[in-house]
């Protein structure tokens, strides 16, 4: 058994508000002697799947930029008005360095990345359990069950990224980007196990029929469903086709399932 420092998308809601650098609300009330739990399989990617993010995201953020930059610019010393074609004389444009060009990017940027409508996660996992209370002296028998379980049952597969959606969490607080995977039935049987040790300690199982999925961006503006661009199933898709060639892009090995309570996070199945 491992314990490992780790920080994964639900872990938000195990601070306090005040502590919520993502500005996430919390699923359940923070309440003395009671920890958040949750287990799932950690996702260890490659630099051509941190890459394809990357572009997947920019995607939606592009179409989203609350600054705009101007084409060309000038310095105004009239009104604008209406005049009659042939009174008009050429006006020259401000012209400029390189220098200034790029400096006026980075200024842009400033405002723009404080208002993107989509916000990368730092680590990414596939969620085998929901996020729920837990008391602080059930922990360590559920996780020697799944531990003990897991050890004989547990068959390290790969998963492939069929796709991306959007999935809102229960309360509708914050929406996510994710992949959605194949090997739902190996999914499945890891939930099994999973579901009939919390079942046993009379903590709530999985949902029914889980989309399992790796979430890789998350937002928590207001009415997100009309600031989408309307192809952007259509760009995701392109992305994809660029990076078919690359396998460990679109491959993902599950090997290392992780039960999580509070801040502690703990490796129940080794990876090989």
């Amino acid at each position: 058994m491992s314990l490992v420092v780790y920080s994964s998308s639900d872990s938000d809601h195990d601070e306090d508000k005040s502590e919520n650098k993502n500005d996430r609300v919390r699923l359940f009330p923070d309440e003395r002697g009671n920890w958040a739990l949750s287990i799932y399989a950690f996702v260890e990617y490659s630099s051509h799947l941190d890459t394809m993010i990357d572009d997947i995201i920019e995607i939606f953020n592009n179409e989203n930029e609350i600054w705009k930059r101007l084409v060309e610019f000038h310095i105004s010393l009239s009104k604008t008005f209406p005049i009659r074609f042939h009174h008009i004389e050429s006006i020259r444009k401000l012209e400029y360095s390189s220098h200034l060009d790029t400096m006026i990017d980075d200024i842009i940027e400033i405002f723009n990345n404080e208002n993107e409508i989509w916000k990368r996660l730092v680590e990414f996992h596939i969620s085998l359990s929901k996020t729920f209370p837990i008391r602080f002296h059930h922990i360590e028998s559920i996780r020697k069950c799944i531990q003990n379980e897991l050890s004989v049952s547990m068959i390290k597969f790969y998963t492939r990224i069929e796709n991306v959606r959007i999935l809102t969490n229960e309360d509708g607080s914050t929406s996510f980007l994710v992949f959605n995977l194949d090997q739902h039935r190996q999914f499945s049987k890891l939930v099994e196990i999973i579901d009939k040790i919390l079942d046993e300690h009379r903590y709530p199982k999985y949902y029914e029929n889980p989309c399992f999925h790796v979430s890789f961006a998350y937002s928590t503006v207001k009415n997100r469903e009309e600031k989408l661009p309307k192809d952007w199933q259509d760009k995701c898709q392109s992305v994809f086709k660029q990076y078919q060639c690359q396998p460990s892009a679109m491959s993902i090995i599950i090997d290392d399932i992780r039960l999580k309570a509070g801040k502690r996070t703990y490796q129940l199945t080794k990876s090989s």
